[in-house]
């Protein structure tokens, strides 16, 4: 029979278990997990790699072990919960709302309150964990119970799943609010030669301005910046392409490589509703106005650069028999 407090220690397990292969299995986006945690100064890859180590030894040291072992593996449990928190309350603090990579590629969760609730939770399901640790030393361990009973074990199972499905059923992600006509602000824009640029304004001089906000290690994102390499001349000759990545006050602005715009703390996107993921798409025409909607996602972002590389080709096109 499973102990007193053991159903804590296994949902610990489960979390630090998906949480650690889903962050090795997406170390290239090491780089923004650290921007989003407002974690600057620090080798990405390594310190991404080396949480994800600890997080999968202790999920197997909480399943197999017993005895002092296991109370010293839910004591290093609940620190790492405590420290998750502190670092998520940091980043909340710096206002980032960053997808944090906490479960990589497994699953998306931006920095903010539902954020913050969660690991609330966990930390004080790994309390309890230590808590019957402490109280049951001589306990088998939890894996060992498990096999024992396999009955119970189907019963925990279908329990952890039914609570999985019916928290899920219960929250749903905030949809930002689309800009009405009118409320594009005059934010500005760190330019790639570390100039200022307010797009809303050179929108308004005519040059309606194409608006693609990226982040660093998403594929989708990476695949548009590479395509702006042989697209921007074509896409120029209508707009103004802009490549745009938030940065934070805890990333600096060189995190803003060559051919990219800093949205400096991601105050630009936040002022358009633009949601946490990436890419995003946005035309500005030259009423200052966005035209909707907003292109949200890999699929829909290249759509958006497509209906704009058309145009612009059929605008050379018909320049170029005007002139015939």
């Amino acid at each position: 029979m499973l102990e007193t407090l053991t159903l804590p220690t296994l949902v610990v397990a489960a979390v630090f278990a998906v949480s650690g292969i889903g962050k090795l299995l997406d170390l290239r986006s090491a780089p923004a997990t650290l921007r989003a945690l407002r974690l600057s100064g620090l080798p990405p890859r390594l310190v991404v790699a080396g949480v994800a180590a600890v997080e999968i030894v202790l999920s197997a040291a909480l399943l197999l072990t017993s005895g002092p072992v296991r109370v010293g593996a839910a004591v290093a449990a609940l620190a790492v919960t405590l420290g998750f928190l502190a670092i998520g309350l940091r980043a909340q603090a710096r206002a980032s709302t960053d997808d944090c990579g906490c479960f990589g590629r497994l699953a998306s969760t931006r920095v903010g309150p539902a954020m913050t609730a969660r690991n609330i939770a966990l930390t004080v399901l790994a309390a309890l964990a230590l808590l019957g640790a402490v109280l049951s030393p001589l306990a088998s361990a939890v894996a060992l119970s498990l096999v024992l009973s396999p009955l119970l074990a189907l019963v925990v199972l279908v329990s952890i799943v039914a609570v999985g499905v019916v928290g899920a059923t219960l929250w749903s992600p905030p949809t930002p609010t689309a800009p009405t006509s009118g409320s594009v602000p005059d934010a500005a824009l760190i330019t790639p030669e570390g100039g200022v640029v307010v797009p809303r304004q050179r929108a308004l001089r005519g040059r309606a301005q194409l608006l693609l906000f990226v982040r660093r290690g998403c594929s989708s994102c990476e695949n548009l910046i590479s395509r702006m390499t042989w697209d921007r001349e074509l896409l120029e000759t209508l707009v103004d392409v802009r490549l745009i990545v938030p940065v934070g006050d805890g990333s600096p602005l060189s995190t803003a490589d060559e051919g990219l715009h800093a949205d400096p703390s991601g105050e630009f996107a936040v002022a358009l509703g633009i949601p946490g993921n990436r890419p995003v798409g946005v035309l500005l025409t030259t009423t200052g106005e966005i035209l909707q909607p907003v292109a949200v996602g890999g699929d829909e972002t290249a759509t958006l650069v497509d209906t704009v590389l058309a145009a612009a080709a059929d605008a050379r096109a018909d320049e170029g028999s005007s002139t015939t």
